[in-house]
């Protein structure tokens, strides 16, 4: 059964998930350059996996979904991606050092779209308020 407050309920949920991609994208862009000696663990980048938030006790197709949940971040390759660069001080013997992999364009991208999506779910959430106090004022 939905509440009135389901569409701020949902909404809340996606915000809560834009802000977690939103918090993966920073940390990936701010770890992106930060180096290693090959054969040590590097930073992995973090991608967010949602899914559909299902009500405990509800399965098969007549469960309604209440919103969106993560289900998990995955990370990237912990040995990274190897750049010649024989002047750094993590550089091995052949000159190597080995950086997260990380793609500046597709995270810039991501970010772009976790913006919209949180701006999205934030309007539905203040548009929802509106409603329900334009309810309460209703004068019989």
């Amino acid at each position: 059964m939905s509440s009135i407050w389901s569409s701020i309920d949902v909404a809340g949920s996606g915000v809560t998930v834009d802000q977690t991609w939103i918090n993966a994208i920073s940390s990936n862009v701010a770890n992106m350059n930060d180096g290693a000696t090959p054969g040590k663990p590097v930073y992995q980048a973090q991608t967010v996996v949602a899914g559909e938030q299902v009500p405990l006790g509800t399965v098969g197709e007549s469960a309604m979904g209440t919103g969106v949940q993560v289900q998990a971040i995955d990370l990237g390759p912990s040995q990274g991606q190897n750049s010649y660069e024989p002047t750094n001080p993590l550089a091995n013997a052949q000159g190597e050092v080995a950086y997260p992999v990380v793609d500046l364009a597709a995270q810039l991208t991501d970010l772009v779209q976790a913006q919209t999506s949180y701006q999205a779910n934030a309007k539905v959430m203040v548009d929802a308020k509106s409603a329900y106090q334009a309810i309460l004022n209703i004068k019989a």
